[in-house]
C-alpha cells in the first residue's frame, strides 16, 4: 500500500530486433519508454536521429478508417448491445494476427465505399430534387421549355416577386402595346412565373411597362420538352434512387455482422498507434537503437527474462534524486483502498519517495460519504446497484474503481442508516401510520411523538439532535486533521527534517490539545488543567524557537506572531469545514421527510408515489452533494496537511484495449 518504487532502464538492441522487442515489451506491460534528454543538433551526438514515423501515419489512417466504418454502421445497423453487455475475450495471438486485421481492414474499406455510393445518390437525388422544385411552377404550360418563338414574335420566360400585382403589370403592358401577351405559369415561396410573348418591334415598350414591377427573365437552358414532361422524368429518376438508397442502406445493415472484427481491429490498430508512438521516443544508430525509460523494481525479474531472448545489452538502477521529479508515480494498494486511486489521480499523483495518501484517505472517505447519507435504503440501493454492474458490465479501470468506490460508501450508508434509523427519511413511520400499524410498540416508539422509529431504537435524529451532530462532525474533523498532521511529521523526520516537525505539526498538537485539556480537563480534575497549561506553553514556546531558527535571526522571534496567526485561522476554518457534514447530513433527511410528508396528506397509494418519485431525486442529489463535499475535505482540509503533488502517472507500453478483454496466454 504504497507508491511502487521503480527503477530507471537503459538498453541498446539491434534494428534487426526492434520490432519484435517492443512487441515483448507490449505484451509485458511493465515499461515506460521516455525521450532521452539528448539533444541531437549537438555535434556530439552526430550520427543519432530520430526513428521514421511512416509507421505512425499508416496506424493513424488505419485507425480513422476503422473508426469511420463503425461510425458508419452505428448510423445505419445500430447494435443491440445491451447497458450490462460484457466484451468479448480474445487472446494476444488473436488480436494481432496480420490476416484477421487484413481481413477487418477489407471490411472497413468495404463500409466506407457503400457508405460513398449512398452519399453520392443522396446528393444526385438532392441535385434532381432542386431541379425538380425548379420545374414545378411551370408545369401547367404545355410549352416546350426550348421554345425562342421566331425572329418576328419570340417568347421570354419570366419572373417577378410574389407580392406583385399580376393584374396591374398585364394591364401596363396592353397599355403600352397591344403587341404582347402574358401568359401566367404559377408561383413559388418568392416569386411568380409567366411567359411573355411579344412582336419583336414591342419588346422594349414590354420591358419598360415590367420594370416598375421587378420583372425579369428566367433561363432555361438545357432542358428539351415540357415542364410536365421533364418533372415525369425526375420523378422517375428520383424514385430509383431512392430504391437504390434503400439498397445500399440494407447493404450497410447486412455489413453490420462484421462489427465485432471491426471493434478487434480497432483495439488491433490502437495497439500500433501506442507501440509507434513509443518507437518515436527511441534513439536510432545505423544498425541499433537506444530505448531509454522506467519499471516497477518489482517487474525487473520478468523483464529480464524476456530481454534474454534478444541479442542487446542493458542497465537496471535505481533512480538517483535528482531523477526524482521524473520518476513516473504508480500506485499499488489492496482492494478494500485501491478503487480510491481514482480520487487520488484526479486530483493529482503524490510526488515519487513521498506517501501514498489512499490507505489514509480511503477510510475517511467512506466515513464521511456514509455519514452524509445516513440512509440505510439509499445505501441498499447504491449496494445493489453497484454490484449488479460490477458483476453484468464487468467494467474495467476507472469506471470499475469509481463503481466499487460506491459500493464501499453504500455499505458505510447502510451503517449510519442503522444508527439514525433512516430509510427513505422517515418513510416507514409515515407507511405504518397510514396502514394502521401501532405505533406505541414498546421500545418501538419515539418518546416525544409516539410513532414508530424502526425495528431498534437509533441513537440519534439528524433532525432533533442537530447539537450532537454538530459536534460529531467537528470530532470527526479534528480526527481528520490530527491524522494529516501526523503524516507531516512522519514525513518530516523520515527527510530528516525533525526540527520543522517538532517546531510546527507537534507545537500545534500541543497547542490544540493543551487548549481543550486546559479549558474541558479543569473541569473534571486540576491535574488534567495542570497538564493542558504545560502543553499549551510548550506549544507557545516551541513555535517562536523554530522560527528563529530557520530564519537564522532575531527577527524569527517576531515574524512567528503571523504564522501563529495563521495556523489558528487555518486550523479554525478547517475544523469548522466539516460542519458541511452535518449539513448534508440534515439536508439528507430533511428532503426525504419533506417528500414523504407531502404524500401522506393525500392517502396511501398518493403517498408511496410520491415517496418513490421524491426519493429517487434525493437519491441523486445526496449522491452528487456527497460525493462532492466528500472530495472536497479530502483534497483541501486533508491532503492540504501533508501531500506532496507533481507526480507523473505511470503510462507503460502494454495492450490497452477498448472493445475486447485479453486473456495472457501462458508462456
Amino acid at each position: 500500500m504504497a507508491i511502487v518504487k521503480m527503477k530507471r532502464l537503459r538498453l541498446l538492441a539491434l534494428h534487426t530486433e526492434r520490432e519484435k522487442l517492443l512487441h515483448a515489451l507490449q505484451s509485458l506491460g511493465c515499461v515506460e519508454i521516455r525521450e532521452p534528454a539528448i539533444d541531437l543538433s549537438d555535434p556530439q551526438w552526430e550520427g543519432l536521429a530520430k526513428p521514421e514515423s511512416a509507421g505512425l501515419e499508416k496506424a493513424r489512417e488505419q485507425s480513422l478508417l476503422l473508426n469511420g466504418a463503425l461510425d458508419v454502421l452505428r448510423r445505419y445497423a445500430p447494435s443491440k448491445d445491451g447497458l450490462f453487455a460484457r466484451r468479448p475475450e480474445v487472446t494476444e495471438g488473436e488480436l494481432f494476427d496480420e490476416s484477421a486485421y487484413a481481413e477487418g481492414l477489407a471490411a472497413a474499406r468495404q463500409v466506407m465505399e457503400a457508405e460513398q455510393a449512398l452519399a453520392a445518390k443522396t446528393a444526385e437525388k438532392a441535385k434532381l430534387q432542386t431541379q425538380r422544385a425548379s420545374l414545378a411552377p411551370w408545369t401547367s404550360l404545355d410549352v416546350p421549355l426550348e421554345e425562342e418563338g421566331t425572329a418576328t414574335v419570340p417568347v421570354h420566360f419570366c419572373s417577378a416577386p410574389l407580392k406583385t400585382d399580376f393584374a396591374a403589370m398585364e394591364a401596363a403592358v396592353g397599355q403600352a402595346t397591344e403587341l404582347a401577351q402574358l401568359i401566367r405559369a404559377g408561383s413559388d415561396r418568392e416569386l411568380q412565373y409567366f411567359l411573355l410573348i411579344c412582336h419583336h418591334s414591342a419588346l422594349t415598350e414590354c420591358n419598360e411597362a415590367m420594370r416598375p414591377f421587378g420583372a425579369s427573365r428566367v433561363t432555361l437552358r438545357g432542358w428539351t420538352g415540357t415542364a410536365a414532361e421533364n418533372s415525369a422524368k425526375l420523378d422517375n429518376r428520383i424514385a430509383a434512387l431512392e430504391r437504390e438508397e434503400e439498397q445500399c442502406r440494407d447493404g450497410i445493415a447486412a455489413l453490420g455482422e462484421k462489427r465485432d472484427m471491426l471493434r478487434r481491429c480497432v483495439d488491433r490498430a490502437s495497439q500500433e498507434i501506442s507501440r509507434e508512438e513509443n518507437k518515436a521516443r527511441l534513439i536510432d544508430t545505423d544498425a541499433a537503437f537506444i530505448l531509454d525509460g522506467w519499471l516497477p523494481a518489482e517487474n525487473e525479474g520478468q523483464l529480464q527474462t524476456v530481454l534474454g531472448g534478444f541479442q542487446c545489452a542493458w542497465e537496471i538502477a535505481e533512480p538517483t534524486k535528482d531523477e526524482y521529479p521524473e520518476v513516473p508515480i504508480k500506485l499499488k494498494n489492496n482492494p478494500l483502498t485501491a478503487p480510491f486511486n481514482v480520487i487520488t489521480e484526479m486530483y493529482a499523483m503524490p510526488a515519487y519517495d513521498s506517501v501514498d495518501p489512499n490507505p489514509l484517505m480511503a477510510p475517511f472517505f467512506m466515513l464521511f460519504f456514509g455519514f452524509m447519507m445516513n440512509d440505510i435504503a439509499y445505501g441498499l440501493l447504491m449496494v445493489l446497484g453497484t454490484a449488479f454492474f460490477l458483476s453484468k458490465a464487468k467494467p474495467k479501470g476507472g469506471m470499475r474503481d469509481m463503481m466499487t468506490m460506491f459500493f464501499l460508501c453504500g455499505i458505510t450508508s447502510i451503517f449510519w442508516g442503522c444508527l439514525t434509523g433512516g430509510f427513505f427519511g422517515d418513510f416507514l413511520p409515515k407507511l405504518f401510520e397510514l396502514t394502521g400499524v401501532s405505533t406505541t410498540m414498546p421500545g418501538y416508539h419515539d418518546e416525544k411523538t409516539g410513532l414508530f422509529v424502526w425495528f431498534w431504537k437509533p441513537l440519534f435524529s439528524p433532525i432533533n439532535d442537530i447539537i450532537l451532530v454538530m459536534i460529531g462532525s467537528m470530532i470527526l474533523g479534528v480526527i481528520q486533521v490530527f491524522t494529516g498532521m501526523a503524516v507531516s511529521v512522519e514525513e518530516k523526520f523520515r527527510h530528516g527534517n525533525a526540527l520543522d516537525a517538532v517546531t510546527q505539526e507537534i507545537a500545534w498538537y500541543c497547542i490544540l490539545i493543551g487548549a481543550a485539556v486546559a479549558i474541558g480537563g479543569g473541569m473534571v480534575a486540576p491535574v488534567l488543567g495542570t497538564v493542558g497549561k504545560v502543553l499549551l506553553i510548550l506549544g507557545v514556546v516551541l513555535l517562536p524557537v523554530g522560527s528563529v531558527i530557520r530564519s537564522k535571526s532575531p527577527i524569527g522571534a517576531v515574524t512567528w506572531l503571523w504564522d501563529a496567526y495563521q495556523g489558528v485561522s487555518g486550523y479554525f476554518s478547517d475544523i469548522l469545514s466539516y460542519l458541511r457534514l452535518m449539513a448534508l447530513m440534515m439536508a439528507g433527511s430533511i428532503i426525504a421527510s419533506v417528500f414523504n410528508t407531502l404524500g401522506s396528506v393525500f392517502g396511501l397509494v398518493p403517498f408511496i408515489i410520491v415517496a418513490i418519485i421524491g426519493n429517487a431525486l434525493a437519491l441523486v442529489l445526496n449522491l452528487l452533494g456527497c460525493y462532492v463535499h466528500t472530495m472536497r475535505l479530502q483534497c483541501l482540509e486533508f491532503f492540504g496537511r501533508f501531500y506532496q503533488d507533481g507526480g507523473k502517472p505511470f503510462r507503460p507500453l502494454a495492450v490497452e484495449t477498448k472493445y475486447v478483454d485479453i486473456l495472457k496466454e501462458e508462456m
